[in-house]
């Protein structure tokens, strides 16, 4: 990244939103990504979401869905195996030659003085300065204004997995500190655990496996498969206006990562277009 380039919309996250975004502006968006992560809100965080089976309207998310399909990733009531969806998304940003730039930090952002942002991006290779035209934020914790939107709950999340070969699913407990929801196959399941929003990932970790080690007796044939390495966030909204050309649109306040996409190409559609 050389010092003052310039990109005409900057997307903040390699989120489904972002991506969907991205999918629209192809060359003439760049999307920036703390992590090495695309799509860590529904993926790394081991959030499930739901509606996953209704039918989608824009062709990328339908493309999507009928290779997740396809590929036993989904299936017809709507559980999904969200480790296998990691690798179609990762092909989908290389045949797109979408420009993503990874393990990139916002350092800064601030008016220009021609117009539109500058920001101060940290990377591998040190501090560096863009300009961008628009800043589109997809993160969950509006990465690009730290602070300003608090989330109204957050999670940590794991993957569980059980050897048992029973026919029948015994009955998940509901009305458990926990929620958890069945996966894809009959051996996994995902786990939900409310935290405290100031909790760190040590004491998040903590509280997991201390609710673990007390979880019912329906649990006890399922083990921890891994642990989320993203929090899970539930926003308030889907969408503020940080100031003029600088949004916030957080791919997590939608239910899945079909629905996070087509967010994504609507908000191009409504807003990019229209204000170009």
């Amino acid at each position: 990244m050389n010092d003052h380039e310039h990109v005409e919309t900057l997307i903040v996250g390699a989120t489904f939103t972002g991506i969907g975004i991205g999918a629209c502006l192809g060359e003439n968006g760049l999307i920036v990504e703390r992590t090495m992560l695309p799509g860590h809100e529904f993926i790394n965080s081991y959030q499930p979401g739901k509606g996953w089976n209704i039918e989608r309207q824009q062709p990328l998310a339908e493309q999507l869905q009928q290779q997740w399909r396809s590929k036993g990733l989904l299936t017809k009531d709507g559980k999904v195996h969200l480790g296998g969806i990691a690798p179609t998304v990762h092909k989908l940003l290389l045949d797109s030659k979408q420009p993503i730039r990874l393990m990139n930090e916002i350092v800064e952002v601030c008016p220009n003085e021609s117009g539109g942002w500058r920001v101060t991006v940290f990377d591998a290779s040190g501090i560096r300065t863009l300009t961008a035209g628009r800043i589109i934020d997809t993160t969950s914790d509006c990465r690009s204004a730290p602070g300003r939107y608090q989330a109204k709950a957050k999670f940590i999340g794991a993957a569980l997995h059980r050897t048992s070969t029973e026919e029948e699913r015994k009955e998940i407990p509901q009305a458990w500190q926990c929620a958890i929801i069945p996966g894809a196959y009959d051996s996994e399941a995902y786990l939900q655990l409310p935290i405290d929003m100031g909790a760190t990932w040590e004491q998040a970790r903590y509280e997991l496996f201390q609710s673990w080690s007390e979880r019912p007796e329906e649990l006890k044939p399922w083990t921890i498969a891994a642990i989320a390495d993203a929090f899970t966030y539930h926003v308030s909204s889907g969408h503020e206006q940080i100031a003029e050309g600088w949004d916030w649109l957080p791919s997590c306040a939608y239910d899945n990562p079909l629905e996070a996409i087509e967010a994504g190409i609507r908000y191009y559609e409504e807003r990019v277009v229209i204000s170009s």
